[in-house]
């Protein structure tokens, strides 16, 4: 039996990409990091773009979930002092695998904290952080209760799931209700969770974490800012194009084509409120001038964060296990 469920739930966090100045570099910390497999490799050919392929690749850690490195034609901006980011992604591991996953860090001279029990983040657990050669920071989690399947991905470096993503956000009210609205998660209470942080629950055991900041970072910013940078969220696949219609029928159609402009947007995304854009296939596409009469399938926070959806079919009646199912349906129909 299919198990209950608020229509339109977020489960995972089924991918993310995170900017790299050094392609090669990164490809080899993903490796040594999280054991990770590179797969899909590309880039924008087009004359929008300056460079060829290979601009991104796509790691794969384990079943599920993969993370995508993308060049950038512009230098990424200093980073924040390891474990005080305000935007970073986690993974889950156990609790007796830590030793191994330091002694790992350790051999590969990759930088990171000691162990810190926590339960700031809206639950109980153990985080080590530890930061890629760009700055981009990230986490493995060993919560005291491991969510169903959370560790389903599991590769031979045993790193799970990604576990959680923290963005940054100016206004926890106005975030609150925007993924409320349009992701059908709600926000965890607990005593223990800072007054600056607001942290969502996703239907799977994962969350999604808001920090809040008086000014957004340099490195906060949607894919239009950071080439390709985002978080795919992942929905139960008969409910996908009746959530992205939430999106649609709110939210206006930004303005802005992704890569049709080498130099970028000629205005300051930051200051943009929520809205939804094209996704890359589609702008990129020879028929580019029949999607412009779609909507996108990109959508934006108050803050710039960049997301889309992932249609996923539950395995034995549970999301807790889930066959992607690709959204070129949006694109290409």
């Amino acid at each position: 039996m299919a198990e209950d469920h608020r229509i339109g739930a977020v489960y995972w966090i089924d991918h993310f990409v995170v900017p790299t100045n050094d392609l090669p570099t990164h490809v080899e910390f993903m490796e040594h990091a999280l054991g990770a497999n590179p797969g899909h490799q590309g880039g924008m050919t087009t004359q929008q773009r300056r460079h060829r392929s290979p601009l991104r690749v796509f790691h794969k850690i384990g079943h599920y979930h993969s993370i995508g490195s993308f060049l950038q034609d512009k230098m990424l901006p200093p980073g924040q002092e390891l474990g005080k980011a305000t935007a970073s992604k986690g993974f889950f591991v156990r609790a007796g695998d830590l030793d191994e996953h330091l002694a790992r860090l350790d051999e590969y001279q990759i930088p990171h904290t000691d162990p810190i029990v926590t339960s700031e983040g809206g639950e109980e657990g153990t985080v080590v952080y530890f930061m890629d050669p760009d700055s981009n920071q990230f986490e493995f989690w060993a919560p005291r209760h491991m969510p169903p399947a959370a560790m389903e991905a599991d590769n031979p470096t045993r790193v799970g799931r990604t576990s959680h993503a923290t963005i940054e956000a100016r206004d926890l009210s106005r975030s609150a209700d925007f993924f409320t609205k349009f992701c059908a998660i709600d926000p965890i209470q607990s005593a223990d969770i800072p007054k600056d942080t607001l942290v969502f629950r996703l239907e799977g055991g994962g969350r999604l974490i808001l920090k809040q900041v008086d000014e957004l970072s340099e490195r906060t910013g949607g894919h239009n800012l950071w080439f390709g940078q985002h978080l795919a969220l992942t929905v139960r696949d008969d409910e996908f194009l009746g959530s992205y219609q939430r999106f649609w029928d709110e939210l206006p159609e930004s303005e802005y084509i992704p890569f049709s402009d080498p130099n970028g947007p000629s205005f300051d995304e930051k200051q943009l409120g929520p809205r939804t854009e094209l996704h890359g296939p589609a702008a990129l596409s020879e028929r580019r001038e029949e999607f412009l009469k779609q909507r996108g399938t990109y959508f934006y926070d108050w803050d710039d964060n960049a997301f889309h959806l992932v249609g996923g079919q539950p395995l034995e009646g549970s999301m807790a296990h889930y066959r992607t199912v690709a959204d070129e349906r949006l694109f290409f129909a």
